[in-house]
């Protein structure tokens, strides 16, 4: 007790120093306490960003392959291998009491081509001439035909720029039949045989327009109805979920939104999010570049006006700008120049009055997309797939990285890669029967082939399955389960009636889990940890002598899965070199108070106080220093992570709203955080006065006397 009265005692005497000490001591408390609760707050959120959206706790992918799995990093069909017996793996897997789903899965990258407005136009054209609605052909007809005048017109202007012998063929050939088709006699002569001048106009005309919007998509090929029931995250936006066992695709909401989207549409929304920030039109360059956009751009918009829609908008427009300008042009120029005192009102008109007259879309729910890819061989892949709907993982409505994952059921996926599906097989088998083909056998193709064979028993393969060349390509569906109902009722091998009756196929379980599947992903049981849920499935592994490797969801996740021990590492760096200098200040200064404090411990010495006792008195005033002033530190820490826990950190971009797991981010202090920082102190202010207290023990009593005279 006397040790700790004098450590106390000397404390207040040498109030500049305890002050410096106690300073450093109560920062390096406060910054251990609120870097571990943002460190170890943003592990756990972006844990439940990545283990509940797409990753799962364990990704299994083949054992040797060239490439690792990364989930996020992985552009495209890297060569992550392929786990050939699914069944059996999910069969084996799902038994573990550990494990509560396995998901099948793959990730790639196609492109999908959304159309341009004329193909829309002239199909509504179509429509309209088989419904023998004249009224509604005229207007489509007249929106049509000024469509193609503009083309013309663009073409020629781009014909002024170009070198003509260096034109290909068809562009050339391209070039006068838009010239036809801007010519009165093609319009006048439509009624006579409307179905014709159509098929012309889509075949001939269409191809030539400009404005096809191309996308880049990314998505998971899944069995769509465990992926939506698994990952906790997900949830519909728009339309419905794919059937369970039916083809499709879903949009992920903010893929379809930053990508689909009528651009002048979006750039207003992006205005409208940035002004609910706080910004300000006239001080914020990325708006005012988004409003010279929208105003230069108006095209966008009054390409897509026919003569009704035109008049309506035009209308508007000069209500709303208390206007008589006539040019609608130069009234979409007007309106698009909005300000902060009159967005409101005109994001308002545009959505209330342009945006149900134009394509808000370039694919909407229902439609049938194409998706363009490359199989794993390298050549192109085309599969026509339903889009049923949008969806979201909650919380990352605006990450970029959860919403460039969009959704594709496995078996189209599977056609993607390039695989001799079931489906395929009847496809090919369907269309060589429509076509008449005939199969050759071996004995007899040469006589076949060069016509000496006429006479020749050849194989019918009207009713037949696939040639032996389809048959022998490697097949990721079991033989029986071809669906045999569906190759036989496909209406005269009509690729068209094939992809409809495909479409509303329901596959089995069977038929899901027995082909070819890239990576998988496990979910484990709540209070599993990731530790333990690893070592059970590599045991299961290795004990059914599958040919898999086990990642955990930061390594299959790639960078972004161990950003997490980067800022530790950046944490760990700083904090050391802030205690290292903390233990260079503490040091000096306890230097100083020590040579201060010489006639004193000469007088303890003096007195009868041995060397321990002075040593333990310098402990006693360290461990005293640490407790206080750490305590203060960790307090002044625990109750900023406590203001911002309740009340949330904004996420500033979309980067931070993944880490966060949502728009806000609630830090929280671990349970061993706080023993942490008060170890950590400790350490450092023990280590701060060895050598001060070792100069203190060397001190004499004659030393004393002699700084005393």
């Amino acid at each position: 007790m006397i040790l700790i009265h004098i450590a106390l005692r000397n404390l207040l005497t040498h109030k500049v120093k305890s002050a410096i000490v106690g300073g450093l001591l109560v920062f390096a408390a406060f910054l251990i306490i609120v870097g571990l609760s943002l460190i170890s707050s943003i592990d756990k959120s972006m844990s439940k960003s990545i283990v509940n959206s797409v990753a799962g706790h364990i990704q299994l992918q083949q054992k040797g392959a060239k490439d690792e799995l990364s989930i996020f990093g992985q552009m495209g069909s890297n060569e992550i291998g392929y786990i050939h017996n699914f069944a059996e793996v999910r069969k084996k897997i799902e038994a573990l009491p550990e494990v509560a789903a396995i998901i099948p899965m793959g990730i790639d990258s196609s492109i999908v081509f959304g159309g341009n407005v004329l193909d829309v136009k002239l199909e509504a054209l179509r429509n309209a001439v088989k419904a023998g609605d004249k009224q509604q052909v005229d207007v489509v007809r007249r929106h049509v035909r000024r469509m193609v005048a503009l083309l013309d017109d663009e073409l020629k202007n781009l014909k002024g720029f170009s070198d003509a012998a260096k034109m290909s063929d068809d562009m050339k050939q391209g070039l006068i039949d838009v010239a036809a088709a801007n010519q009165p006699t093609f319009w006048d002569s439509f009624d006579q045989d409307p179905f014709a001048r159509l098929e012309f106009l889509e075949n001939k005309i269409a191809k030539m327009a400009i404005g096809e919007d191309m996308l880049m998509l990314r998505y998971v090929g899944t069995d769509t109805e465990r992926f939506r029931k698994v990952f906790d995250r997900f949830e519909m936006v728009d339309g419905a979920p794919i059937p369970p066992g039916q083809r499709g695709f879903l949009f992920n909401k903010f893929t379809y939104e930053e990508q689909v989207k009528h651009k002048t549409a979006r750039r207003l929304d992006k205005i409208k999010d940035r002004l609910a920030e706080g910004a300000q039109v006239a001080t914020d360059d990325e708006i005012k570049l988004w409003i010279k956009l929208n105003r230069s751009q108006y095209k966008e918009i009054t390409y897509q006006l026919d003569d009704v829609a035109t008049a309506e908008v035009k209308l508007a427009l000069q209500t709303e700008l208390d206007s008589k300008e006539e040019d609608l042009p130069k009234l979409v120029d007007a309106f698009m120049d909005v300000t902060d005192a009159n967005f409101s009102q005109r994001y308002e008109v545009f959505y209330k009055v342009i945006a149900p007259r134009i394509r808000l879309y370039a694919i909407r729910v229902g439609d049938t997309m194409t998706i363009n890819g490359f199989s794993q061989s390298g050549y192109a892949t085309t599969v026509n797939v339903k889009m049923y709907g949008t969806f979201r993982f909650h919380g990352l409505d605006r990450s970029t990285m959860a919403g460039a994952f969009n959704v594709l059921d496995l078996m189209t996926y599977r056609d993607l890669l390039g695989y001799m599906t079931a489906d395929k097989k009847a496809e090919i088998a369907k269309l060589q029967a429509a076509s008449g083909l005939k199969e050759l056998k071996r004995d007899t193709a040469e006589a076949e082939l060069f016509g000496e064979g006429a006479g020749e028993q050849v194989e019918d393969t009207t009713n037949a399955t696939p040639t032996a060349a389809a048959a022998a390509t490697p097949t990721d569906a079991p033989a029986e389960a071809t669906p045999a109902a569906l190759a036989a009722g496909s209406g005269g091998g009509s690729a068209k009636v094939f992809a409809r009756e495909l479409e509303k196929h329901v596959y089995t379980q069977a038929e899901l889990d027995g082909g070819v599947i890239r990576s998988t992903a496990i979910m484990l049981k709540p209070g599993v940890s990731v530790e333990e849920g690893m070592a059970k499935v590599n045991a299961a592994i290795d004990a059914n002598k599958f040919e898999l490797k086990a990642l955990d969801w930061r390594a299959a996740s790639g960078l972004v899965g161990n950003f997490v021990g980067v800022i530790y590492a950046v944490l760990a760096f700083s904090i050391f070199i802030i205690f290292l200098v903390s233990l260079v200040i503490i040091n000096n200064s306890l230097v100083m108070s020590t040579l201060e404090r010489t006639r004193e411990i000469g007088t303890m010495r003096a007195i009868g106080a041995q060397r321990w006792e002075i040593l333990l008195m310098f402990v006693v005033e360290a461990v005293v220093m640490a407790i206080v002033f750490g305590a203060i530190g960790c307090a002044l820490g625990y109750s900023l992570v406590a203001w911002y826990g309740h009340f949330g950190i904004l996420a500033a971009n979309d980067f931070m709203s993944f880490l966060a797991g949502g728009p806000r981010f609630y830090p929280a202090l671990p349970g061993w955080g706080l023993p942490v920082a008060m170890v950590a102190v400790g350490i450092v202010t023990l280590i701060s006065t060895l050598y001060p207290a070792w100069l203190a023990t060397r001190i004499t009593p004659l030393a004393a006397m002699q700084d005393s005279e």
